[in-house]
């Protein structure tokens, strides 16, 4: 009888904290006004420089704006008072005013302000403080999107195109040729499904971000796991009180129809930062699923040919509340609430062909599922950060707890034919009901401190707790129609994991030669049980990630850099569960609780040429390497799909990243990504003992300038053949292009596109090699589709949203989203 008046305690403080954060806004009209023009040290117009009204005496900040195209500043409704101007800009030393007296109902125009240009001394080189558009760090690389032409037009998902070493799939984003990347904003993990991020960066402008980071070998105050590597979004960062609203809607039309829709809500003044969002997704698309393998056993060969259609729909609701405090003037509080509930339904019709010989039918199983699912997922986080000095000194804080929730039911029917194509025995029925259930909780604080400019040492603490409960319960169908559950196929699966981990990172610069050096500890403690079995699978083992960074300023146009990192990757934690899943009579699937962490030893050099032109060579040795794998069953004939560990991976690539500026309004981002693959299996694996390839991606992006307001954008890419694990990967190729114009002072946008114009993307082949038959797929699904896309920004656009997920955690990314 007390959770209603929980419920509404907790409903009246959230409108108590909106009402109030804006009433401190409104308490403030009815003032005077400021007006002012800021100029360079050539006397030309200055656009986009941050201004701060600050209050006197304590430099309390009042008001932020940025300057318009013609240089002119204005601030209306200020308070009567006292108060400092501060006036920055890249590339320029700050100005700050000498006090200012307003009265209520004053109209004050100020001098001109000259910013000064900034000028700074290394050696006997004279640099203007201005950031390159590539900027070679010596733990990654940063795009510098601020203040260069690609901060206007584009979504942030766009943008990473541009990115050296990025390439987009079907919008998946893969990393110099490798995919699970984690994507960061403003250092935040997004903890969402490739898919979930794609979105997420699609509804983001490109003029809301300052730089994208690439991390190919993070540092060790990261976690150790993923050894694909890390993007990091970060946000531009600014003082700029009030609100807005971005509303977005998205269209979609291929074979079938798809959009989603949302809000994103911001607030902000001197002591809150409050941010709301909500996106809603339906979706409808396909599946065109061709397999043909063979099973060599005593008797002969039996050959399969398998074509299924399957349509699926989803439906998804996401939402975000965060709030930032601050407390004082070097210390902030805050709190996430994140969350997902999504529905989805399918069906899948397809028939099997089987024969003892080529062009010979023997007989036909001709299959049925209808399938739906839901899932809740909600995270909540705590975070705090105070920051000491004017060197940096800060600490943070971060206490993360998540819970998802995931119901699949799945009812399969299978006919037996002969080969006039007549039913000869009665139909198999089942159906399989399954529930997940995960919990993580994670404590985390970092403390950096700067010894002086030259010398800084990081270190933090972690410690992660996740508890896994799965269910299957599997019922055949008796002759009377009833559902009865099979004990055998049924089975409960407990899995806890704690982990706790410390590292530490010293970085110290010796004029133009940087070094940083860094070590992770982290003990793993994991108890796997399968109920049902009577099996349990105990682990507790504790490993060390060192990570070295050396980079040389060679001269102005050429940079040096070598880096080293040992890395893990633990197991999904469905890929430990025992359980055999049946999609059909003659597919299934099962998890491995014997499975072993993966561990990678990662190389790189690299060399920036003119901090615009990178070159990458690097090699990564991965012991243990866990990849999916083919079972083929000489008596059943059926086939598993499962994961196991094989001897080694072996990965060398090359990566070159060449933008060019054709014409003043037509610039182009090229890369080239080659690499060498190659696996060395066991004899578990059913697969050849070695399996090799030297692969290449290339993608080059074109964006076309018409006026302030409309921009053309064209991508084509070419992903040769590749192998990844026991699998070999035919080549495809596709070609994007899109539209976009912006209205009323580029607060509303239009966007018309194309994914896929050819259509060659949606047909993707590979193959597997066993030692008892092969393995063959043709995968169809929808990838040309053309999109309308609308947002609508209204209030403060340049307000600094609090849209971030705190805490560094690598246990929400194990999830099955």
């Amino acid at each position: 009888m007390m959770k209603p008046k929980k419920n509404k305690s907790l409903l009246l403080s959230i409108i108590i904290i909106l009402i109030s954060a804006w009433g401190t806004v409104s308490a403030q009209s009815g003032g005077g006004r400021l007006h002012a023009v800021v100029v360079g040290q050539d006397n030309s117009p200055l656009s986009a420089a941050s201004i701060s009204l600050l209050r006197s005496p304590g430099d309390i900040p009042l008001k932020g704006t940025l300057s318009k195209e013609n240089g002119d500043i204005e601030f209306v409704e200020v308070p009567s008072g006292k108060y400092m101007m501060q006036v920055s800009a890249v590339g320029y030393t700050t100005y700050r005013s000498t006090e200012i007296a307003l009265k209520t109902g004053a109209i004050m125009s100020l001098d001109t302000i000259r910013l000064q240009t900034e000028t700074r001394v290394l050696g006997e080189a004279q640099v203007v403080g201005r950031k390159p558009l590539i900027e070679s760090q010596i733990d990654k690389i940063v795009l510098n999107v601020e203040n260069s032409v690609l901060a206007t037009g584009n979504n942030a998902l766009e943008l990473l195109q541009k990115v050296p070493g990025v390439t987009l799939d079907n919008k998946k984003i893969n990393l110099r040729g490798k995919s699970n990347v984690i994507i960061m904003i403003d250092g935040k993990p997004t903890y969402l499904s490739a898919d979930e991020v794609s979105r997420l960066l699609e509804n983001t402008a490109s003029n809301s971000i300052a730089s994208i980071e690439v991390l190919t070998n993070p540092p060790a105050k990261y976690d150790a796991a993923g050894n694909a590597g890390i993007i990091n979004i970060k946000t531009k960062k600014n003082t700029q009180f009030g609100s807005n609203v971005s509303l977005n809607f998205n269209l979609g039309q291929g074979k079938y129809t798809k959009g989603d829709g949302g809000f994103l809500v911001n607030h902000r003044n001197n002591w809150v930062n409050l941010f709301a969002s909500y996106n809603y997704q339906n979706s409808l698309g396909f599946n065109d699923l061709t397999i043909d393998r063979s099973v060599r056993d005593s008797v002969g060969i039996t050959y399969f040919n398998s074509d299924s259609y399957s349509k699926f729909r989803y439906r998804g609701h996401n939402f975000k509340f965060a709030a930032d405090f601050n407390l004082g003037k070097q210390e902030v509080l805050g709190f996430v609430v994140n969350g997902n509930v999504s529905n989805g339904s399918s069906t899948r019709q397809g028939d099997n062909l089987i024969a003892s010989e080529k062009g010979k039918l023997d007989s036909v199983v001709q299959g049925s599922n209808f399938s739906d699912f839901t899932y809740h997922y909600l995270a909540y986080n705590l975070n705090y950060k105070k920051t000491f000095d004017t060197l940096g000194t800060e600490l943070t804080a971060n206490a993360d707890y998540s819970y998802s929730k995931n119901n699949d039911n799945s009812t399969v029917k299978n006919r037996f034919l002969d080969p006039n194509w007549t039913e000869f025995k009665l139909p198999k029925i089942f159906r399989n009901d399954m529930l997940s259930n995960t919990k993580i909780l994670v404590f985390k604080t970092d403390f950096v401190h700067p010894f002086d400019k030259t010398t800084k040492l990081e270190a933090g603490l972690k410690y992660s707790r996740v508890k896994t409960d799965n269910i299957l319960i599997y019922e055949d169908q008796n002759t009377a129609g009833e559902f009865v559950r099979n004990e055998k196929q049924s089975n409960q699966f407990l899995y806890n994991e704690n982990i706790a981990a410390a590292y530490f990172t010293l970085n110290k610069s010796f004029g133009k030669f940087s070094v940083q050096a860094g070590l992770r500890v982290e003990n793993t403690s994991s108890l796997g049980n399968s109920v049902t079995l009577g099996q349990q699978t105990k682990r507790n083992y504790t490993d060390f990630f060192p990570t070295v960074f050396i980079q040389q300023q060679i001269n102005d146009n050429h940079k040096l850099g070598l880096s080293y990192s040992r890395r893990i990757d633990r197991p999904d934690y469905g890929a430990l569960n025992p359980f055999i899943y049946y999609l059909d009579q003659y597919t299934y699937q099962y998890g491995n609780p014997y499975l072993n962490p993966q561990y990678t030893n990662s190389y790189e050099l690299n060399y920036t040429f003119k901090e615009r032109y990178l070159l990458s060579l690097g090699y990564k040795r991965t012991n243990d390497a866990i990849t999916q794998v083919i079972e083929s069953n000489s008596e059943t004939k059926a086939i598993a799909q499962t994961d196991r560990n094989l001897t080694y991976f072996d990965y060398y690539n090359m990566n070159i990243n060449i933008p060019v500026k054709v014409l003043k309004w037509w610039t182009t981002s090229n890369n080239l990504t080659a690499f060498y693959s190659k696996y060395n299996f066991d004899e578990r694996s059913g697969a050849q003992r070695q399996l090799e390839k030297l692969s290449f991606q290339v993608s080059s992006n074109h964006d076309i300038r018409i006026g302030e307001t409309t921009n053309v954008e064209l991508t084509a890419n070419y992903f040769s053949p590749a192998v990844y694990g026991v699998f070999s990967f035919k080549s495809y190729y596709g070609v994007d292009l899109g539209a976009g114009k912006s209205f009323l002072d580029k607060k509303l946008n239009v966007k018309l596109a194309v994914n896929d114009i050819l259509n060659t993307r949606g047909q993707r082949r590979l193959s597997s090699v066993q030692e008892n038959g092969y393995y063959r797929i043709r995968n169809g699904y929808d990838s040309r589709v053309i999109r309308l896309s609308l947002s609508y920004r209204f209030g403060n656009v340049n307000i600094k949203s609090v849209n971030k997920r705190a805490g560094d955690n690598d246990e929400d990314n194990r999830l099955k989203k």
